[in-house]
């Protein structure tokens, strides 16, 4: 019997959070295995898990250097 988890990432938001994520790396000249990205990767699942699905919004997310984001 196969089961429904509300809170699980299918592999089409999974191909978008990777685009978006990358994208935002090399926006700001980043490393994967950073702190910095880290911290954006993290942040962009939350924000995917609260219903934000839109590639334009989930790439204005900007840390504001205490761990917060915001919309640019």
């Amino acid at each position: 019997m196969l089961h429904e988890h509300s809170d699980a990432i299918l592999p089409a938001g999974i191909n978008l959070l990777d685009e978006v994520f990358t994208q935002i790396l090399t926006e700001k000249g980043l490393r994967r295995d950073c702190e910095a990205a880290e911290l954006i990767v993290r942040r962009l699942f939350a924000v995917y898990r609260s219903g934000v699905r839109e590639p334009d919004m989930l790439r204005k997310l900007e840390p504001d250097g205490r761990g917060y984001f915001f919309a640019r």
